[in-house]
């Protein structure tokens, strides 16, 4: 038996928990009886998971949301993007975050692909990344997003990825997926 083949929390205790925000310290002993602390930042709203959008225009406009993002003190260019709610449906988080935070809706959601944070440092969550193409305007943005909208072409929005420029990672895995899965045409 290796050491991860059997985990067992002995202690579980949370260090902080505000703002839907929550770090909890575990004592893990392990298969091979020796014991380890294990500091996280647990995710999601009671392990709901979380949505991002690769939204695009018919002439291959990623909508972008840029926001202030604390940890790194400046813009950063994002997806639209969000926590799940209680009884929705991954898509229905999806197209509420859409409108949220762009005024966009759309008429086709399509699931491409899933990721997680860091899983060694934040957990359980997950994200789910949906495309659509069948943008429509719907209302107005939420007054409490902080966002502004760009509309980038997907060929710079690729160059950018693959630069380093864009540092969102959902934003990142999104491109790659949408890239490698041939979704949007490259106009050169």
């Amino acid at each position: 038996m290796g050491k991860f083949d059997k985990v067992t929390v002995l202690e579980s205790r949370t260090i902080y928990n505000k703002h839907e925000r929550k770090v909890v310290e575990d004592v893990l002993r392990f298969a091979d009886g020796s014991t380890h602390e294990w500091v996280y930042f647990r995710v999601g709203r009671k392990g709901r998971g979380a949505v991002a959008v690769a939204a695009f225009t018919r002439d291959n406009k990623m909508v972008l949301t840029r926001q202030y993002r604390h940890p790194f003190r400046k813009l950063i260019e994002d997806l639209p993007a969000g926590g799940m709610l209680k009884g929705e449906t991954p898509q229905q988080a999806a197209l509420r975050e859409l409108e949220e935070e762009t005024g966009y809706t759309a008429e086709k959601l399509e699931w491409i692909g899933r990721f997680t944070w860091a899983p060694g440092a934040m957990g359980p969550g997950t994200v789910e990344i949906f495309y659509t193409k069948s943008l429509k305007p719907k209302g107005t943005l939420n007054v409490d997003e902080i966002a502004n909208i760009d509309l980038v072409d997907f060929e710079t929005v690729q160059e950018r990825v693959l630069k380093g420029e864009y540092i969102d990672s959902a934003l990142v895995i999104a491109v790659l997926l949408i890239a490698v899965k041939g979704l949007v045409s490259n106009s050169t």
